[in-house]
């Protein structure tokens, strides 16, 4: 797998501009493979989605190093990942940031993440069963927030908890056109939202259906 995964990195991620050393290392340090299940092992490095349990699948690598290259994590960001999914996202925001908050609102891909994280010996991370669309709030700010999955229209509560300086990346639109966005704190009571690039990802959960997704 060693040999995929470094395939991976050179012709799959450099060639679409990741580069940066930070996460490189970052992804280079963890297994894919220990995300998933074994029989779609082979699956691992490929830019594919990766089903994984129920109707999820894994955000594919690309995908994963653009994320982590965009928000430029530091070693004192606290970072809030709404939906936790495989784990594989948030065992490399856990080692690029200080401390990582991860919320999905299925139990059971949250304690499948946390029994996979314990193999690497990880001790920043704080699991949160919620719902991101219910009235719960976190009660703290962040540096970074990472959301996922996609949704329809920008979720406000959430831009207020991004410190000054922070930023957020997320996914906006509807199949067949959505676009992933930086929205950064320029100021305490303005976010500059900034598109990336076009991209189709599964939309977040959402068991309320609700179709004002402003807050």
């Amino acid at each position: 797998m060693q040999i995929a995964k470094t395939n991976m990195i050179e012709s799959q991620l450099k060639p679409e501009g990741i580069n940066c050393a930070k996460t490189i290392d970052c992804i280079s340090q963890i297994n894919r493979e220990d995300f998933i299940p074994e029989k779609y092992m082979n699956l691992s490095y490929s830019e594919y989605d990766v089903p994984l349990y129920g109707n999820y699948s894994m955000l594919r690598p690309v995908m994963i190093g653009k994320i982590l290259q965009s928000l430029k994590i530091k070693k004192t960001d606290r970072v809030l990942e709404v939906g936790t999914g495989s784990g594989y996202l948030t065992c490399c925001l856990s080692m690029m940031g200080h401390s990582v908050d991860t919320v999905d609102i299925n139990k059971n891909m949250i304690q499948r993440a946390k029994k996979i994280h314990s193999s690497y010996n990880i001790h920043n991370i704080n699991y949160l069963n919620k719902d991101i669309y219910s009235n719960w709030i976190p009660e703290k700010n962040y540096d970074a927030i990472i959301i996922t999955g996609s949704i329809v229209s920008r979720i406000k509560k959430l831009e207020n908890l991004l410190n000054l300086d922070g930023k957020m990346f997320v996914v906006i639109g509807k199949n067949p056109v959505m676009t992933a966005n930086i929205i950064s704190r320029v100021s305490t009571d303005k976010v500059i939202c900034s598109q990336l690039f076009e991209t189709l990802i599964e939309p977040l959960e959402n068991i309320n259906e609700r179709k004002d997704l402003i807050f």
